[in-house]
């Protein structure tokens, strides 16, 4: 017996360090830092994963027969340190939805988000974690060299023995997740793996992107298939203005005592051209996940899996209107290049969808969203045949201080009066609020261009944003704590109609189901619906108790954010 536990730990003897060092990162510092960040990954359990460890080590030491157990290292380091990071900035281990956030950022992103406010002291502190815990791990082989008993390789063994039975669990879960068609079924609880290891973690965080990349395929099919069964054209243009991480209580549109960052929405709404709805929701806090419920006309207890259900501008397209997409965050080199697959895919660079949906898309970001106006069709050419216009910018996207010309450098941090965070903090309010400016400045001047045509806009964001507005955090979290204060700024967005002149002269009928709305309830997923309405489309997928236009609409349909948080629930706890 003795024997073949010498064997089975030979490994661990061999690579000691590496292993100690995988035990000591992976079953103690990461799980206490889960804790000390409020990051609760379900189900977190404290079941040592020492067989993960053994296997990393065992890999290890098969690669140290031939001088390259060092590349194992730096992998291990990166992976282990990367999680250590996640926790700091993102308050959460490792999923699919960090995995989405790193993978998908561009060189753009990635270049603003490490120079943003406080990331390099979160990267070096990761880095310092991840070597002290190096050094102690050298400390404690060296301390415990010819002290190991008999008795202690024993209880090893059994360790190992009883958390083989776990993992093994684990790799079934991710056996079957890595070869699953859709994402709706493996993220379900009842077919997760125990996710008490970050190499798990990390696992199952790609399967699910792996998954959902896969989906697209299924969803070519299905657009492809879509029918429209009528069009009345009764909204001839219909522009649908897309926000990014859009705080609404850093307006005055929503809050009286919000300092100044909208004079021309405001200007509109006091014209009786803009019309503000005051309870609406997004799904998710991530752009491409949003993004992913809101063009499809998928909803959750809808009976069918997401890509089974088509996408609103093809349906558009299908009826006759001619379908603009200029983006400043799904346009450019690197995003033609359909560079996303890894990371989940976006229904905007799989080529099939991306024919399937616009008539007419930009190939070209810039650096700020007014110089994208540049590149929108002329009032005569949207005009000229029923068109829908979707012009989605990058907003108040972090970093935030390059969101906007130095011209709108207009609030500064001494005038910013904060009780929950410090100067640098109330300086980066101030370059939100500035971004905030700017970006209202970017919606007037559009709505301004096609202000004397028969035009209706929609204008709101894909997710909220927090900034100092209850605590000292800023930016979004991805825990899997949700608090009523989380809700409401990182998830509330705001929904803004506009009405020229001529369209309110035009359709008065649906002026008055626009106003008759605004106190409503409303999620993003179903977009799609009230755009058929405001469009005259007939189409399968069309219910009005979904459309928030509709005297039929039903507002104690439950609103479900992240998957898992009933919206209205938490809100009552506020």
């Amino acid at each position: 017996m003795y024997s073949i536990i010498r064997h089975i730990l030979y490994p661990v003897r061999e690579q000691k360090v590496f292993f100690v060092f995988l035990l000591l990162m992976s079953c103690v510092v990461i799980p206490i830092m889960c804790y000390a960040t409020e990051a609760f990954p379900k189900p977190f359990v404290f079941s040592f994963p020492i067989f993960d460890c053994y296997l990393l080590t065992l890999v290890a030491f098969c690669l140290g027969r031939i001088r390259l157990s060092w590349l194992l290292w730096i992998v291990c380091v990166l992976l282990l340190g990367g999680e250590v990071f996640s926790m700091l900035c993102y308050q959460s281990p490792y999923s699919m939805t960090v995995l989405q956030l790193i993978l998908e950022t561009n060189g753009r992103e990635a270049t603003e988000f490490l120079a943003g406010h406080g990331v390099a002291n979160q990267l070096l502190m990761s880095s310092v974690i991840t070597l002290c815990v190096l050094l102690a791990s050298m400390l404690a082989v060296e301390f415990f060299k010819n002290k190991i008993r008999t008795w202690m390789s024993a209880v090893m063994t059994t360790l190992l023995f009883l958390s083989a039975c776990t993992q093994g669990y684990s790799y079934f879960r991710l056996w079957q997740a890595y070869t699953a068609n859709v994402t709706t079924t493996i993220a379900e609880n009842k077919y997760m793996p125990l996710r008490n290891s970050p190499f798990v973690r990390f696992l199952y965080g790609h399967a699910l992107n792996v998954v959902s990349t896969r989906e697209l395929g299924e969803l070519v099919k299905t657009v492809k298939q879509t029918e429209v069964e009528g069009c009345t054209y009764r909204s001839p243009i219909i522009l649908l203005l897309i926000g990014e991480s859009y705080n609404k209580y850093h307006s005055p549109l929503y809050d009286s005592k919000a300092r100044q960052t909208t004079p021309n929405l405001c200007r509109l709404h006091e014209q009786n051209n803009l019309i503000i709805y005051d309870d609406a929701i997004s799904p998710y806090n991530v752009t491409s996940k949003t993004f992913r419920h809101m063009f499809s006309t998928y909803y959750p207890g809808c009976g069918r899996q997401w890509v089974d259900c088509t996408l609103f501008p093809a349906v558009f397209r299908k009826a006759g209107y001619r379908v603009w997409f200029i983006t400043n965050q799904f346009a450019g080199e690197d995003n033609n290049k359909d560079h996303h697959g890894h990371a989940g895919g976006t229904i905007f660079n799989q080529a099939e969808l991306r024919k399937l949906q616009f008539s007419d898309m930009n190939t070209e970001a810039t650096r700020y969203d007014m110089e994208l106006l540049g590149q929108l069709p002329d009032a005569d050419t949207l005009a000229a045949q029923p068109s829908l216009l979707i012009f989605h910018m990058i907003g108040q996207h972090e970093d935030y201080r390059e969101r906007y010309p130095a011209v709108y450098d207009y609030f500064t941090a001494d005038s910013i009066n904060n009780p929950y965070t410090d100067a640098r903090g109330r300086q980066i309010v101030a370059e939100y609020d500035n971004a905030t400016l700017y970006n209202d400045a970017v919606v007037g001047a559009l709505l301004e261009k096609y202000s004397n045509q028969d035009v209706v806009a929609i204008y709101f964001a894909d997710h909220g944003e927090e900034i100092y507005d209850w605590r000292n955090s800023c930016y979004r979290t991805n825990s899997d704590m949700m608090t009523p204060e989380i809700a409401q700024y990182q998830y509330e967005i705001p929904l803004l109609f506009y009405v020229s002149d001529t369209y309110k002269m035009n359709h008065p009928e649906l002026i008055e189901e626009i106003q008759n709305s605004r106190h409503k309830p409303f999620i993003a997923t179903l977009l799609p619906f009230m755009l058929f309405h405001l469009a005259g489309i007939d189409h399968a997928d069309y219910n009005p108790s979904l459309d928030i236009l509709s005297p039929l609409y039903d507002e104690s349909r439950p609103r479900i954010i992240r998957d898992d948080v009933y919206y209205d629930e938490i809100k009552q706890k506020n």
